[in-house]
């Protein structure tokens, strides 16, 4: 039997409402406007991702329940292109990943083998977050326990054990303040990566496992994923960053693995992550960021903000000016560049 991975551990936020949208890249300001429209009522994002990918803006959205149904309307009032609602999500995030697409190659293979199918999926430099339907729960939680162990559990009955009771305490981390400049522990940024898009059927998520695994086998680093709607029913655009590189295709490499993979890419671009106090419990944050963005024309092609950390795409020639916007919006300590 190969051996499990050991992982630190996971965690589950349950009572969530979830929003997929497919917007128009020409809708102006997007997605700035639609966080800013969130943000004006006052409501928490511990879930949001956009993606630029063939002339549309691909969002997904968690809200707590209890404003599952503000949500809706004001996604009605503002916007009338395609979404769907799913109330009684969940988000479980496994941790530390330390951007090693071993760990998201496992991932795929069990949801795969267990028929389970993610309605979201991204990453941040610490955790995998995946958005599910409550329903699926138990199985997918039971189903991490083949190819992972994790330090405090050595069963899925000892993690239920040890959660009986912090269900309520999850949801109580609320910021009670606004700064007035938000506080960053610290920015780090990677250029010369590539960005690849897959258009992905829902129920193939496990044949893109060994595609992963090869890419950890060749000690390479995943710093961006993301799972986001796609307007074709029952598909989805699963988006991943690599170092690009001139000696190997990962187009290739894709294909080699999964023959009728419909591939698009992007490179070079650069990466910047950054996580900080009230990410993912204080509103506005991500309108904040946006804004700057479009106030200074920055080009971004992808964000994804879950729990406590932002991760975000620009094309390479911008990396350096989204960084001084970054600066410029938030209280930044240090700033760090990192290597391949």
């Amino acid at each position: 039997m190969t051996p499990s991975t050991r992982l630190g551990g996971f965690k589950i936020l349950k009572g969530m409402a979830r929003f997929s949208l497919v917007l128009p890249e020409r809708t102006k300001n997007l997605p700035a406007r639609f966080c800013r429209a969130i943000a004006e009522k006052e409501i928490n994002l511990p879930y949001f991702t956009c993606l630029n990918n063939r002339n549309a803006w691909r969002v997904n959205i968690l809200v707590d329940a209890a404003h599952g149904l503000r949500v809706s309307l004001l996604i009605n009032e503002n916007f009338t292109e395609i979404f769907n609602q799913a109330s009684e999500s969940a988000i479980l995030s496994i941790f530390p990943h330390k951007k090693n697409p071993e760990i998201m190659g496992s991932l795929f293979e069990v949801f795969g083998e267990n028929r389970v199918e993610p309605d979201a999926l991204a990453n941040s430099p610490s955790a995998i977050s995946v958005v599910l339907k409550e329903e699926h729960l138990s199985k997918a939680s039971d189903a991490l326990f083949v190819p992972f162990s994790f330090s405090a559990y050595r069963t899925p009955d000892d993690w239920q054990l040890a959660q009986k009771g912090k269900e309520q305490l999850y949801r109580e981390v609320v910021a009670s303040y606004q700064e007035q400049r938000p506080k960053v522990y610290g920015l780090e940024y990677q250029d010369g990566q590539e960005l690849v898009f897959i258009r992905l059927s829902n129920h193939s998520i496990g044949d893109f496992g060994a595609v992963f695994k090869e890419f950890a086998s060749l000690g390479l680093n995943l710093t961006f994923s993301s799972i986001s709607p796609c307007n074709e029913e029952g598909k989805e655009i699963l988006a991943f960053c690599l170092p690009a590189s001139e000696i190997r295709s990962h187009t290739v490499m894709i294909k080699n693995q999964v023959p009728d993979t419909e591939i698009d890419s992007a490179s070079p671009v650069g990466i910047f992550s950054m996580n900080g106090p009230h990410f993912g419990d204080r509103y506005g944050i991500a309108s904040e960021l946006l804004t700057a963005f479009d106030k200074d024309q920055i080009n971004l092609l992808g964000l994804s903000c879950t729990i406590a950390s932002i991760t975000g795409i620009v094309p390479s020639a911008q990396l350096v000016s989204s960084i001084q916007t970054i600066q410029d919006c938030f209280e930044v300590p240090t700033v760090i560049k990192k290597d391949d």
